[in-house]
């Protein structure tokens, strides 16, 4: 029983309902119903900070190997992405890959990716020797257009996947 009920039709009866929606004066929801409520509103909103990025292409490695094996390369890629929020778009990827004599890796490369609105963001994607085989590695999302400034900071967790035709797979989830 409430004081006002907008419902056209009478409360459904049964002790599921009647559980569910409380049967004290001026109370539609029993704690029950409003825990549910809150754990379904909670839930919903616990991954809206949180964005994937998933993209293929096709890289272009080329430098110099010293006779000490260090190397100074330079990455070249570009391919297409898309995002969990429906966005997808090109990107192109520049950067460097380096290895000293000590045997201690580096990548540093920024890629530009631009939607199919033409908006864009540019990520800066790092790992050093501990990640290089693996594949994984961090970035930071360090500039964008006005429709992707929310991302601006955003820090992610990098993952990729080369085959041998040096095509690759690769993923970004990023924290907002």
């Amino acid at each position: 029983k409430t004081n006002i009920d907008f419902n056209v039709f009478d409360t459904p009866k049964g002790w599921w309902f009647e559980h569910l929606i409380g049967d004290y004066y001026g109370l539609r929801i029993c704690p029950f119903g409003r825990v549910a409520i809150f754990a379904l509103i909670f839930v919903s909103y616990g991954n809206t900070n949180e964005i994937t990025f998933e993209g293929t292409g096709k890289a272009d490695i080329n430098g110099y190997t010293f006779n000490d094996n260090s190397s100074y390369k330079l990455y070249k890629s570009n391919g297409h992405w898309k995002s969990s929020t429906g966005d997808f778009g090109l990107h192109t990827c520049l950067g460097t890959v380096t290895n000293s004599k000590e045997g201690k890796s580096g990548f540093d490369v920024y890629c530009k990716n631009i939607s199919q609105k033409e908006d864009y963001f540019i990520m800066k994607i790092y790992r050093d020797s501990e990640y290089q085989e693996s594949g994984a590695g961090r970035a930071i999302i360090v500039e964008a257009s006005k429709n992707y400034s929310n991302l601006i900071g955003a820090e992610c967790s990098h993952a990729v996947t080369y085959l041998k035709s040096s095509d690759y797979f690769s993923m970004q989830k990023c924290k907002f």
